[in-house]
């Protein structure tokens, strides 16, 4: 698997690559991310959810992906409860330090400080975001299918169903500071999440000239991920930017690549001893933990750009957390082999 990840990070930085040199060279910048970002978000995932479901309906698969589903949605609650705290002490000390500007602090000063904690604020929302939400589209598709084949990548649906579910309303409430059941509703990749069961759980299969133009932009996920990244990285300054967020950068990494998985590893034990009597119990398992434990997620570039966050630092995250899941990925699987020996 170790090789699997390699080969597949490799790839990624080839076309990060290609990107950078050719974004460098025609100058793209804010507006050509903002598009790519818009197209990844809101076309690109929501074709490939639901070409993903395009598969024999079963029942007792059904009943697997539910399971698949509830397990997904404990690990992200859990890990949206570690960020969380994690942050929590944070909000305070921000509190506190609106509260003495209102105290009588000059003008000039207090506008020079808010727009500072403005934007430790914004990047603090991209922490939080970075922390749980992860690659498990672009590096865990390909990694699951690489070691489970195909039926891995259809457990691994629900993990990504309920990715997409919370990300747009914990998320974009993270990033907006208001929720709208509404906007969530018909939001593409909350509505694609539907229509994918609901092709899986049709009686016939779907028209080809349908169903594949769906397959062929889906396809399209993880190049436009990267290209997306490299543009980023070809508009800010890395020198500067490295200095300024080596510390929030290195404790985010920290958290998405080890803190949480390692929690969930117990989590996982746990539910397999649980539900030892659920016949595809360790496969749904194996696959949620390794999708747990994947780098920090393209999302978090692309909530960067759309909401107008810190697109610098959501880049750095998921490179840096990209390399560095080359050792941590294997790492966790052994732990998780070893005790289940």
């Amino acid at each position: 698997m170790c090789l699997t990840v390699a080969r597949q990070l490799l790839v990624m930085a080839i076309i990060v690559v290609i990107s950078f040199f050719f974004s460098k060279k025609n100058r793209f910048g804010k507006k050509e991310s903002q598009y790519l970002s818009r197209i990844l978000l809101y076309v690109i995932n929501p074709c490939m959810i639901v070409s993903t479901f395009d598969v024999e309906f079963s029942g007792q698969k059904l009943k697997a992906l539910g399971l698949a589903v509830a397990v997904s949605f404990a690990f992200h609650l859990a890990m949206i409860g570690i960020a969380s705290l994690l942050f929590a002490r944070k909000k305070a000390e921000s509190q506190n330090f609106l509260q003495g500007q209102k105290a009588g602090r000059s003008e000039d000063c207090s506008q020079n400080q808010n727009f500072s904690q403005d934007q430790k604020a914004g990047r603090d929302s991209l922490s939080k975001i970075a922390i749980v939400f992860t690659n498990s589209g672009f590096i865990g598709i390909p990694l699951i299918n690489g070691v489970f084949g195909g039926e891995g990548v259809f457990y691994l649906m629900g993990y990504i169903l309920v990715f997409n579910v919370l990300l747009w309303i914990w998320g974009e409430w993270l990033m907006t500071g208001t929720m709208r059941p509404l906007k969530i509703l018909a939001n593409p990749n909350v509505l694609a999440c539907a229509a994918g069961l609901a092709v899986f759980c049709l009686p016939f299969k779907i028209p080809y000239v349908i169903i594949e133009p769906l397959k062929m932009i889906g396809a399209c996920n993880g190049a436009v991920s990267m290209i997306l990244l490299g543009l980023l990285f070809a508009s800010f300054d890395a020198a500067a930017e490295w200095k300024l967020y080596a510390k929030p950068l290195a404790r985010d990494v920290f958290l998405r690549l080890l803190v949480c998985p390692l929690f969930l590893l117990f989590a996982t034990l746990f539910a397999l001893r649980a539900f030892a009597f659920a016949g595809e119990m360790h496969l749904i398992m194996s696959v949620l933990f390794i999708a747990a434990a994947c780098p920090v997620g393209m999302s978090v570039s692309s909530f960067a750009v759309v909401f107008k966050k810190d697109a610098d630092y959501a880049s750095l995250l998921v490179a840096v957390s990209s390399a560095a899941c080359i050792a941590t990925i294997p790492l966790l699987v052994a732990l998780l082999e070893l005790f289940l020996r």
